[in-house]
């Protein structure tokens, strides 16, 4: 088959969990079939600035080819425009207009898809972006959309359902996400559960004297944003914290969208390579993800595959019913839930340990770029 990906973003230093996913399984399907990836020129999701150079390169074997973005976003008009599409009586032109300002607005590689007569399907990531919406209308009977779709307003709006009927084929990464889409959009599109792989990398053994890191700690690595729920990790931690004296070390990596606080027991590193990245993994007692709002999280997968226990937050569907399947984990509603469970886990070694290696056992199991290509194709090959 030849399969063309269209993602917002693409490259071996872009960080992001829907694009990670797309680049791993072009890569797997590269062996098998005729791939390529067609995205923008934008480095940056919240600007969708211009900053790669457009044309045509290839990334791991993997030809791509990189159209320019007509503007970069408009931060504060798009904020206005959520807070009326999401807030308010709104109608289908605020929705229209609402995925137009959320970006990134490519119109050359829509036109692009629509041109392609030689591609037999389009992967097109993810539903809440234009390059993917506009590009679900320009492939037709060619559509199939990889949502990675949590559970905020967005999977709710009108036009986002039409779009969850619309396409051929719909890929995705776990049962929550698949029940969330189908029971929002009332959606009985062709599909398969794909879940993801990972790609291990080895740990730098010198990360723990570089960062001068404490023997017991709890680390969380990924944007340091409110959309990831950090600042509700920041109060929580805090308050434990206070009436807790041997409460371990929070420990963050990754690029910073929210003030650090002031405090004696939260340590920054910034940005972190992947080496340093599968050394602080190995090396943490627990691995949290505060986040409400994950349509699946690589960092508990990369956890479990170095042995490690999670903490998430149970408001997430996803997370929670990753860590019952597993058994590689516990999860928390509220503050108190979160205290209670870190203390539980930081008081039972034999516990930490038996949630770690059920995690490992679960993502070995069930997490390869291999079986993720195997399922994509079994629904390639159905519809």
């Amino acid at each position: 088959m030849k399969l063309a990906f269209v993602v917002h973003r693409y490259g071996l230093d872009i960080a992001g969990g829907s694009e990670g996913h797309c680049r791993g399984l072009a890569t797997a399907l590269r062996t098998r079939h005729d791939v390529e990836v067609l995205t923008t020129c934008a480095r940056d999701y919240i600007t969708w600035k211009n900053e790669l150079p457009a044309g045509r390169t290839e990334i791991d074997g993997v030809r791509v080819t990189r159209f320019p973005n007509t503007r970069e976003r408009n931060v504060d008009r798009f904020g206005e425009l959520s807070a009326r599409v999401f807030d308010k009586n709104h109608n289908r032109e605020d929705e229209t207009r609402w995925i137009a300002e959320n970006g990134p607005v490519c119109p050359d590689l829509v036109h692009a898809v629509r041109d392609r007569r030689d591609v037999d399907y389009f992967l097109l990531y993810s539903y809440r972006y234009y390059t993917a919406f506009m590009s679900a209308a320009a492939a037709g009977e060619r559509a199939v959309l990889v949502p990675t779709a949590e559970d905020d307003p967005a999977v709710r709006l009108g036009i986002i359902a039409e779009l969850f009927r619309s396409v051929r084929g719909i890929l995705y990464l776990t049962p929550e996400e698949q029940e969330l889409v189908e029971g929002v959009s009332g959606s009985r599109t062709a599909s398969a559960v794909i879940g993801s792989g990972l790609t291990m990398i080895d740990a730098v053994p010198s990360t723990n004297l570089r960062f001068n890191l404490p023997e017991s700690y709890v680390l969380y690595v990924g944007r340091i944003d409110r959309n990831k729920g950090v600042d509700k990790l920041f109060r929580d931690y805090i308050w434990l914290a206070g009436g807790w004296p041997e409460a371990p070390a929070l420990v963050l990596a990754g690029p910073q969208a929210l003030d650090i606080p002031d405090h004696p027991k939260i340590q920054y590193l910034g940005y972190v390579t992947d080496s340093e990245k599968a050394a602080l993994l190995a090396g943490a007692s627990i691995v949290v993800m505060p986040s409400a709002f994950e349509s699946l999280s690589i960092l508990v997968l990369e956890a479990w595959a170095r042995g490690r226990p999670v903490l998430v937050n149970g408001r997430c569907g996803v997370l929670e019913g990753q860590c019952r399947r597993s058994r590689g984990g516990l999860y928390y509603r509220d503050m108190a839930e979160f205290g209670a469970m870190l203390k539980l886990l930081m008081s039972q070694a034999e516990l930490r340990v038996a949630l770690g290696a059920a995690g490992r056992a679960y993502v070995d199991r069930e997490y390869s770029w291999d079986i993720a290509a195997s399922r994509t194709e079994a629904l390639l090959n159905h519809i």
